[in-house]
């Protein structure tokens, strides 16, 4: 646990010095930050049994546009990555299959964790605010672009038997996704939220409803 949290540190601390250089070089035209957060898997349907707490991360660039004569406020677009991980004690038995099939884990011994990872090209456009230089507010959109996905599973099978089963692909989820995004932050970190409006997987096939509401922090000295 003390690695890891060394590891973090180190890594929000590396990250946010190569950023700040970035900025500095560019007179604060590129932004580069990254994401540390958690979804809640709001509206799920009944077939699916939501984990309460789903990491995730994500990293992005962006150019930074003057708005207007001002250089404190500006109009960014870019692009990035995404990582999101919806945990559940639902098993989604045949994930390449048309109709989409569950075993319920919740009350079994011996269930570890079961996931659906869902990696996105991002595509952010945001309006950014400082007041007096030190306090940033950004209101935007971020579209979404599905490159990969997987589920990982880790616990009894049918007969008993502990399995680590990982599949990499899973049919039915939405190639895009679009959501409104919002930071308040003072310097170089910030507090994010986001909210998907249509759901991770596509309306129908008896697939699990997941509407994401990410909040976490945001390093970047935008």
């Amino acid at each position: 646990m003390k690695k890891a949290l060394f590891t973090l540190i180190a890594l929000v601390i590396s990250a946010t010095s190569f950023a700040q250089l970035i900025a500095n070089k560019t007179d604060n035209k590129v932004t580069v930050g990254f994401d540390l957060f958690h979804d809640f898997q709001l509206n799920t349907s009944d077939n699916w049994d939501a984990r309460g707490f789903n990491q995730g991360a994500s990293w992005y660039i962006t150019y930074n546009f003057p708005l207007g004569e001002s250089k404190k406020h500006t109009v960014s677009i870019g692009a990035g990555m995404s990582h999101h991980n919806y945990f559940s004690y639902s098993r989604i038995l045949n994930p390449y299959g048309d109709t989409l099939t569950y075993t319920q884990y919740r009350d079994v011994e011996n269930f570890k964790r079961n996931k659906v990872n869902a990696n996105y090209v991002d595509i952010p456009l945001e309006l950014r605010f400082r007041i007096k230089d030190q306090v940033k507010i950004g209101v935007g959109f971020k579209l979404g672009i599905l490159v990969m996905a997987k589920t990982k599973y880790v616990g009894p099978d049918e007969d008993g038997t502990i399995i680590h089963e990982k599949l990499t692909y899973i049919k039915n989820l939405e190639r895009y996704t679009y959501s409104a995004t919002l930071r308040v932050g003072w310097k170089w970190v910030s507090a994010f939220a986001a909210y998907q409006f249509n759901p991770v997987f596509e309306v129908g096939h008896e697939a699990p409803v997941i509407h994401p509401l990410t909040v976490g922090l945001s390093f970047a000295p935008f």
